[in-house]
């Protein structure tokens, strides 16, 4: 039975794109660089929550309250879950860089509007391309939720809201003021395809997170196991273009490799995890993320996120969050 029907997803999925959004996709991808990331990988199982990085006390200090996640209201998905990965990227910098640079809240709404009118989409509406948003992010950069000037978020318990009117207004790239680009740039990144779970693995164990858009979506999620080894899983219930992030990786004891799904949905969408994941988040098998590359991810796309114009083995990342 779907009983999440009601929710917003967005993902435009091939069969359903125009002529404009396909060439722009075909575009997007072929500029992309190729995705490596050498690393030693550990000597034993890992636990990485990348949302662990939320709480960090230099990052809260740096945004003045605890992330908890973006909240879509329409079919923003592409937006609000750019959000969520740009700021997971900014905060594992802040935490482990040598020079670490500023946690920062990003404005979705501007990469989502930008992306929509790179991919051909004129006015107001709802959904995008995760390809075109990955190009986005690299060449035009995302904004700061704390210029002067822009709608500010409510802080809810299911997220940092807007409203379905700003989502509306915003999705309108022809409309965007131009004054916002420059002041976007500083923060762009560098966005790469994934070809297999091992990319995400390699990805979020470095502290790099994962952007992924495809035919599927998690609509629940129950408690599996007990004490230490319990957690919230789930699987792909349901068929629909939809963005979401993984945020997170885990050599379970017993279930073997788990990844962190993280949605923008309402918080009572899954089980709160009792093994630390952030708001509305699941844990997915390794069975059910190979169908993101199964068929081409039944036409979606997975790229990873970083701060630089490579992907540098990070091992910091462990020694703040593997597990004991």
């Amino acid at each position: 039975m779907d009983d999440t029907k009601f929710q917003p997803t967005g993902l435009i999925l091939p069969a359903d794109r125009t002529d404009s959004q396909n060439e722009a996709h075909a575009a997007a991808m072929a500029a992309m660089p190729k995705f490596a990331l050498h690393y030693d990988a550990p000597s034993g199982p890992v636990k990485v929550i990348l949302t662990d990085f939320w709480k960090n006390p230099d990052v809260v200090a740096d945004i003045g309250f605890e992330f908890n996640g973006f909240y879509q209201f329409t079919g923003s998905c592409v937006g609000a879950s750019s959000g969520n990965a740009a700021f997971t990227l900014s905060a594992v910098q802040r935490a482990i860089a040598d020079a670490p640079t500023k946690a920062f809240v990003p404005f979705w709404p501007f990469a989502y509007g930008t992306t929509r009118y790179a991919e051909g989409d004129r006015g107001q509406g709802e959904g995008a391309v995760d390809s075109i948003m990955g190009q986005t992010l690299a060449k035009v950069g995302t904004l700061e939720a704390t210029q002067p000037g822009l709608p500010p978020f409510n802080h809810t318990a299911d997220g940092l809201q807007l409203s379905a009117a700003i989502e509306m207004q915003w999705s309108d790239g022809g409309r965007i003021d131009p004054k916002w680009k420059p002041l976007a740039a500083p923060q762009t990144m560098t966005v790469a395809p994934l070809s297999t779970p091992d990319d995400i693995k390699a990805c979020l164990i470095n502290g790099y997170p994962v952007l992924d858009g495809c035919g599927y979506f998690v609509g629940s999620g129950h408690i599996k196991g007990s004490g230490a080894n319990a957690y919230v899983t789930g699987r792909y219930d349901n068929r629909g273009g939809h963005s979401t992030c993984f945020l997170g990786y885990w050599d379970h004891p017993t279930d073997g490799p788990l990844f962190l799904y993280s949605n923008q949905w309402a918080t009572s969408t899954y089980p709160v995890d009792p093994a630390g994941g952030g708001r509305c988040c699941v844990w997915l098998p390794l069975s059910e993320v190979q169908k993101l590359f199964n068929n081409g991810g039944n036409g979606g796309e997975t790229m990873g996120l970083s701060h630089l114009n490579y992907f540098p083995a990070q091992p910091r990342v462990l020694d703040w969050l593997v597990a004991p």
